[in-house]
């Protein structure tokens, strides 16, 4: 995952609080400069140039690898950063002992251990596809957790210290997607097989203005061994949930380069021509990412059109600054960053910095047999 911020440090970061927005503390003691690199990997005619499914990026102190499931030859793509190579494919079962259903979200714990969720649970895989451990995580649309109707568990993160769980619920309660006073994240004991609401709220800016925010009002989230990081898509704010010690930070995050207020959407809820008009209009925030290797956070942001176009505009022209925050969630840099190169679906993080993915739908360079990522090094 959005010096820098001003920390409010009370537990209901994630309940109510009395400010709109949290003022931002920016920290311009040194100068943090930005190398970009670009990683292409040549495919061969299964691979694919995008992944719209499952990805992760695995690094040692030796390599960096990324583990991507291709959908259409139901298989996991290993790709060599180091080498910038295609290493291997794991072939998957659809059906048997070793089974493997569609791939929602995947997380690697090592070359030989990889943690597979899908609709109804999660497994583990070894390098050659094998189901090593099968678990069933037991919710349903009719469950509750506390008052809390489970429709869904969203992007779940296996921490396996703790023998844990962590992931943001969806409910089908209204309003949806934010029913008054319910928490935002839970955690799922694998041992017993129960549940625990996190105590993490909408903010309370969010809670007077997500319902006139149009289609810019998304919860965005990373999730590592000993936090949450998250925010929305619409407020500049950047919110981290130590898991450990169990409390919460809330610091501001508005860019000096580019503007970052929203808003409000007054039109009508189903003219969908408008809702975009209104995404396109104003400013977006992405996921706060945390670096473990540099103790850092980044965070995307794209704000007012680069420049008049005579044509619709899409995001993919607005200006993008990358902000980086440091350990106290102070800004300590900001880099605008180049239109038509990036593509914001992909992010991850290895020793070397933030991965994002790349083959921009504007990049007229694009090449369908290569796959590109960038590397965005920050020193």
């Amino acid at each position: 995952m959005k010096g820098f911020l001003l920390f409010v440090f009370f537990l209901p970061l994630f309940g109510c609080q009395d400010n709109l927005k949290t003022a931002t503390n920016y920290n311009d003691a040194s100068v943090v400069k930005l190398q970009t690199d670009s990683i292409c990997i040549p495919l061969d005619s299964v691979s694919l140039s995008s992944y719209p499914s499952a990805t992760f990026i695995y690094s040692t102190k030796e390599n960096t690898a990324m583990y991507a499931f291709n959908t259409k030859t139901w298989a996991i793509d290993v790709f060599d950063f180091n080498k910038k190579a295609l290493s291997y494919h794991i072939e998957l079962e659809r059906e048997g002992a070793n089974g493997v259903p569609y791939i929602d979200n995947m997380q690697v714990l090592s070359s030989d251990s990889i943690v597979c969720f899908a609709d109804n649970g999660f497994l583990i895989l070894n390098s050659n596809g094998e189901v090593l451990k099968r678990e069933t995580m037991n919710y349903s649309g009719s469950d509750y957790i506390a008052n809390f109707d489970v429709g869904a568990f969203a992007q779940p993160f296996y921490n396996r210290s703790q023998n844990r769980i962590y992931g943001r619920l969806i409910t089908s309660k209204e309003p949806y997607p934010y029913p008054e006073g319910q928490q935002l994240f839970a955690e799922y004991n694998i041992e017993n097989q129960t549940w625990r609401l996190l105590p993490i709220y909408l903010p309370s800016y969010m809670q007077e203005n997500w319902q006139r925010m149009g289609q810019n009002r998304n919860l965005n989230m990373w999730i590592s061994d000993d936090r949450i990081c998250y925010n929305f898509t619409c407020l500049s704010d950047v919110f981290v949930y130590d898991i450990l010690k169990q409390n919460g930070r809330v610091a501001g995050g508005e860019s000096r380069l580019i503007h970052s207020n929203v808003s409000p959407y007054n039109g009508n809820p189903q003219n969908e021509k408008a809702r975009w008009e209104h995404w396109i209009e104003n400013p977006v925030f992405y996921t706060p990412i945390y670096d473990k290797y540099k103790d850092l956070y980044y965070r995307i942001q794209i704000g007012e059109l680069k420049e008049q176009l005579s044509e619709a505009p899409t995001p993919y022209d607005k200006k993008i600054v990358l902000a980086v925050f440091n350990s106290k969630l102070e800004i300590i840099a900001e880099h605008q960053l180049d239109n038509y190169k990036y593509n914001f679906l992909f992010f991850g993080v290895d020793k070397e910095g933030l991965i994002v993915g790349g083959n921009n739908p504007k990049d007229t360079t694009v090449d369908f047999e290569t796959l590109k990522l960038y590397r965005l090094r920050v020193s």
